[in-house]
Order: structure tokens, then sequence, then C-alpha cells
């Protein structure tokens, strides 16, 4: 089950930690800090297998370029570094339950977040199938000969 999750959140371009931890403790009994631990593990995984897979796939509207852009790459990797060190020096000095508590409330902004966003390209996305039934088609406007 934990290995079709990771699946899943990875095809999704996600990285599953949101998911998995809450999951690893339901499912193996963790408490949160091992539970952190193999989920960051599991992601590092995943993210080594997806740049394996990807480093060399062209990006299908820019001919010369790669799927990666290795710019960007460059300056989210020193910010990603850092985050995870900071994150590494929380885990060992907060409790359990300190912990979860911000898990939780992370995860439920990201929720919230999520279902907000969700919501806009909704309204978008039936604004613009409204449009097309409303406005004429090419041959509705085209004169008809007698």
């Amino acid at each position: 089950m934990f290995s079709v999750i990771k699946a899943l959140s990875n095809i999704a371009g996600i990285g599953g930690g949101g998911v998995s931890i809450p999951i690893i403790m339901a499912m193996f009994m963790f408490t949160s800090k091992p539970a952190i631990a193999i989920s960051s593990f599991a992601i590092f995984m995943t993210t080594i297998v997806r740049f394996l897979t990807n480093f060399k796939e062209r990006h299908p509207e820019k001919g010369n370029a790669t799927v990666i852009d290795y710019d960007l790459v460059s300056i989210m990797m020193p910010t990603t570094l850092a985050g995870a060190q900071l994150g590494a020096i929380i885990l060992v000095i907060l409790p359990d339950l300190f912990i979860q508590i911000i898990l939780t409330i992370v995860l439920a902004f990201l929720t919230v977040q999520s279902g907000c966003k969700a919501m806009e390209i909704t309204k978008k996305e039936n604004l613009a199938i409204k449009e097309a039934k409303v406005a004429p088609s090419e041959t509705e406007l085209a004169p008809t000969s007698a």
C-alpha cells in the first residue's frame, strides 16, 4: 500500500511526505520522528529515480532544452538543502507531540490552499466551456448560398 501511494504521489508530481507520514504512522505504528525519516528517505529515492529517468528527456515545446530546468535547480537547491538541515535540527530538538501539531497545521493549510486553487481552476474551466458554447462557430457565421 505504501509503495502504491508513493508511486501515485510521484506520478502526480508531489513529494508525498504529507501523504506518506500519516500512513507510516497508522499502518506501521511508528512515531512521528521515525515516520518523517522513512518518508524523507523514500522521497529522496523517488527523486533520484525521477532524475535518472528524466535528465536526458527533451522539452516538448523547446527542442534544444531538457525537461529539467537546471537554472532553476541551481537557484533552488541551496535553499532546499538549508531547509533540510534546519528541519533535521528541529526534528532532533522538538518533542514528537509538537512535531505532530506542526505537521497537522501545515497539512490543514495546504489542504485548504489546494482546495481553493482547485475551485479557482474549476471556475475558469467552466467559464471557458460556457463561452465556447455561447460563441458561434465559424460554420454558423459563413454565408449560405441559395
